[in-house]
């Protein structure tokens, strides 16, 4: 299940992953996309259940792991 095309006004919010996992329970993965562009955004969507993450980001918040 994914949050967001990112074509929308905002992207994912770790509420919306939150819930969508409270309805599709553990078996089924989460992906939370859209508007992700720190490490702690990264954070805050897996600490609320997403299992993957598409970020356009992706370099800087791989980066930002070795800082």
């Amino acid at each position: 299940m994914k949050t967001s095309t990112g074509f929308g006004p905002s992207g994912a919010t770790a509420h919306d992953v939150s819930l969508m996992r409270a309805v599709v329970g553990p078996e089924m993965g989460v992906k939370a996309s859209g508007g992700i562009r720190t490490l702690d955004d990264v954070r805050a969507m897996t600490a609320a259940g997403a299992t993957r993450i598409g970020a356009s980001a992706s370099v800087k918040i791989v980066e930002a792991t070795a800082a």
